[in-house]
């Protein structure tokens, strides 16, 4: 009997797929790197990985309105991190290549995420996820990009640490603000 095409399969079989090829991703599997970010249709499975991501993070924390709202903040972070990437990639390290070509495998990368269904337990590894999902990044940068490691660390560097900044320059606003909310009460 011979294996159904890629057109055949159903939807099912389709995303345990994507999950596998995630699977090797998260691995470090630069074969698999490569192949993803020519594979057009692994654009929708990234976007559903991505979503489960937020329902993960929703379950795990008992947050059932976050079943609708945490899946759409999750796609529209992920779009805004790797757009950020991207841009640091071509137009500070001069890297060649195409922002979807990035997109694809750093997008199932978020299956790291879906440790988040875990209660109490989810949130503790999340840190570990997201370290690993750095580690991972930096490799699909260096290969998409064809940036050597340096600036392929240096790339994923900046972003993180631009959102660092905006977290800490936030968090001290919102601390004042609630200092002077104190003192006037």
């Amino acid at each position: 009997m011979t294996e159904p095409t890629e057109t055949q399969k159903n939807p099912v079989e389709t995303f345990v797929d994507y999950v596998q090829d995630a699977l090797k991703i998260i691995q470090l599997k630069t074969e698999q790197i490569d192949k993803t970010a020519k594979d057009e249709g692994a654009f929708v499975m990234g976007l559903v990985i991505i979503a489960l991501a937020g329902v993960a993070s929703a379950i795990g924390t008992f947050n059932f309105p976050g079943l609708i709202f945490n899946p759409v903040l999750s796609i529209v972070g992920a779009f805004l991190v790797t757009g950020l990437l991207h841009l640091l990639a071509t137009l500070l390290f001069k890297g060649e290549g195409d922002f979807l070509e990035f997109f694809r495998p750093v997008s199932l990368t978020y299956i790291l995420y879906w440790v988040m269904v875990i209660p109490f337990l989810g949130w503790a590894l999340s840190p570990l996820a997201g370290i690993w999902g750095l580690v991972v990044s930096v490799l699909i940068v260096e290969r998409v990009y064809g940036l050597d490691r340096a600036k392929a660390i240096a790339t994923v560097a900046i972003v993180i640490g631009a959102f660092m900044m905006l977290f800490i320059i936030f968090g001290s606003m919102m601390a004042m603000l609630w200092m002077m909310m104190q003192a006037a009460s």
